[in-house]
């Protein structure tokens, strides 16, 4: 494993308990990337020449610790894929890939 891969993966002890798959998440969630996991379906990989896995890629694009994340929108029936805006880009994630993803929601604003 790459040490840049590794530093922005760990999990730390204190989101473990806080933090929700980005994948068990619908339209409307809002929160901050707490880490990238390299369990799971992440550790699948994709079908290019160095094969990389689904974590390194979503790294890659900008699915790193801190930033600010949305889901934008669901497909229906089954709401796969999700459209999801991490910073000011937006991607379309397959729920598989997006079980990689871990996320500290922001407390929903009540009718107000």
């Amino acid at each position: 494993m790459d040490s840049h891969v590794a530093w922005h993966t760990a999990q730390p002890a204190d989101v473990a308990v806080e933090a929700q798959s980005l994948a068990s998440l619908h339209k409307g969630a809002r929160g901050v990337v707490a880490y990238v996991s390299l369990d799971g379906a992440a550790q699948a990989v994709l079908g290019d020449v160095e094969g990389s896995t689904i974590a390194r890629r979503l790294l890659e694009v900008g699915f790193i610790p801190g930033e600010r994340i949305e889901i934008i929108e669901e497909i229906h029936p089954g709401g796969d894929p999700i459209a999801v805006r991490i910073g000011s880009s937006m991607f379309a994630l397959r729920r598989r890939e997006a079980q990689a993803v871990y996320v500290r929601l922001e407390p929903s604003a009540g009718p107000g």
